[in-house]
């Protein structure tokens, strides 16, 4: 009988010493999970101060391309389809921005832009095939937009640098463009006269790198937008003709690209004055 109770007692402290070893391991398990990290891919706007909170930037960019071919004898665009060439491009555009930051590297504030294009063919013909040519000589093509934007913008700094930096804009964009697309025949010209109102909401991302302690040089591009336009037409001063038309797009816009230069003025408790 003694025998039976001793390995009772036995088997019982084997018992509570398995129960015991399994709660130290748990509790231990438990205490190396509070103590780990949470995963972080290392985006902390705190961490590196951009553009400090109070600042006041001011932004300018402009651009003119000009192109001037084939007013003598012509030339070929893309050989066999295009031929007989002559005419000329040019497009102005000039921006001024201002913005306030709100909070460490994010700013709020309005943007103002200007675009003109104009587009001459003094002679071209478009040759499908060996039967079929168009001459399209002798239009024009005029167009000037007038926009102005509301816009949100967020600063992230590269690898934690003060000097290079990314940022995505957010713009509530409205304006009006107008444009003429005629043809001059001698003394009489026929074409279109269009204006069209347009309200759009769109991100440009962009890069920018500081050249002194307060201006920098970016660059900026359209990638998405979702806008509305309301347009109308008079044809030869008679027809007239309207309509209205939702659009989105989700690409790189190369005809939106921006080129400028921001001037940053600190608050007193930044500039050290």
């Amino acid at each position: 009988m003694s025998v039976t109770l001793s390995a009772i007692e036995t088997n019982n402290m084997k018992i509570k010493y398995l129960i015991a070893s399994a709660l130290l391991l748990g509790s231990t398990f438990g205490l190396g999970a509070q103590e780990q990290q949470p995963f972080s891919r290392g985006f902390n706007p705190e961490k590196i101060v951009f553009v400090p909170k109070g600042t006041n930037g001011f932004g300018f960019s402009g651009s003119y391309t000009g192109l001037v071919g084939g007013e003598q004898a012509g030339f070929e665009l893309v050989p066999s389809l295009i031929g007989n060439l002559s005419g000329g491009y040019n497009t102005t555009s000039a921006g001024a921005s201002f913005e306030y930051f709100i909070a460490n590297n994010l700013s709020v504030g309005a943007r103002f832009d200007y675009r003109n294009t104009g587009i001459r063919l003094d002679s071209a013909r478009l040759s499908l095939t060996e039967d079929m040519a168009f001459d399209l000589s002798n239009l024009n093509y005029v167009q000037q937009s007038y926009l102005g934007a509301l816009a949100v913008r967020y600063y992230v700094p590269f690898m934690d640098s003060k000097i290079f930096g990314w940022f995505v804009e957010g713009r509530l964009t409205g304006g009006i463009s107008q444009n003429k697309d005629y043809k001059q025949e001698e003394d009489l010209k026929h074409g279109i006269y269009q204006e069209t109102m347009r309200f759009s909401l769109g991100a440009y991302p962009g890069i920018c790198f500081f050249v002194a302690e307060n201006v920098d040089f970016e660059v900026q591009v359209g990638l998405v937008d979702f806008g509305y336009q309301k347009i109308s037409q008079i044809e030869n001063q008679v027809k007239k003709s309207d309509v209205r038309r939702w659009n989105a797009k989700g690409r790189v816009d190369l005809l939106a690209i921006d080129f400028g230069v921001r001037f940053y003025f600190l608050d007193k408790h930044h500039s050290g004055r």
